[in-house]
């Protein structure tokens, strides 16, 4: 049965990466995370099997990571970096989602709630807020490549493929600060391909092309400034 596209519907991707594995999005309490994470559990269903806490190298020490839901096997198939997994301890079940009682907030009663206490995996990446994207595709959690094009660049950009000149012009008249956000965002996202390394060659060359794109359309922008 093919898996439901979370971005089709409009989400964002560090959302739908913890939708397909039905998980609701959690963030570190603090700066510091222990060996083992709890995540709301959405529905008892295709859980993860780790969490990944992700930080990047300029990243301050009061930053808390990134906590992103994994599979290791489907990493390991789309990734060629190898992940300092923990050693489950023998006669420990993967991961299985628990009820536990919260408590409410101020004049709420405690209510109870699905948790899953998944292995944490520590890892540095040069771009963080761009993994999610890529670890949806890397792991053929997401697999339009079309939606992954519009995630990288505007539509109107898109559809000038494969005329990269004209695909550079057109991104080049974005407004500054969407463009800055596009830039950062695309080479963030071709490192990270770069660095973990990415094994699906036509998801890399969409990212490459977008990078390229991209690039291509600072220099169209710093040429137009240095001529005024």
């Amino acid at each position: 049965m093919q898996r439901p596209s979370f971005l089709q519907r409009g989400e964002d991707p560090l959302v739908a990466l913890c939708h397909h594995f039905n998980l609701h999005p959690t963030t570190v309490d603090g700066v510091t995370v222990g060996p083992t994470f709890d995540m709301q559990v959405l529905r008892d269903a295709h859980m993860p099997t780790h969490v990944l806490a992700v930080v990047q190298p300029d990243w301050h020490t009061s930053s808390p990571p990134l906590m992103l839901p994994i599979d290791a096997a489907r990493f390991a198939h789309g990734f060629r970096v190898e992940l300092n997994l923990p050693s489950p301890l023998p006669g420990t079940p993967a991961p299985i989602p628990q009820t536990v009682t919260m408590n409410g907030a101020a004049g709420n009663d405690p209510h109870q709630v699905l948790i899953v206490r998944l292995p944490v995996v520590p890892i540095t990446v040069p771009h963080v807020s761009s993994l999610p994207l890529l670890l949806l595709y890397g792991m053929g959690l997401e697999t339009q490549h079309n939606l992954l094009a519009w995630s990288l660049l505007p539509v109107n950009v898109v559809e000038e493929f494969p005329n990269a000149a004209a695909m550079a012009l057109i991104l080049s008249r974005m407004r500054d600060d969407r463009f800055e956000r596009t830039y950062r965002h695309n080479q963030g996202i071709w490192k990270n391909g770069l660095s973990l390394g990415l094994h699906e060659n036509r998801i890399l060359e969409l990212v490459q092309t977008a990078w390229n794109v991209t690039a291509e359309a600072r220099r169209i922008r710093q040429r137009a400034v240095s001529r005024t």
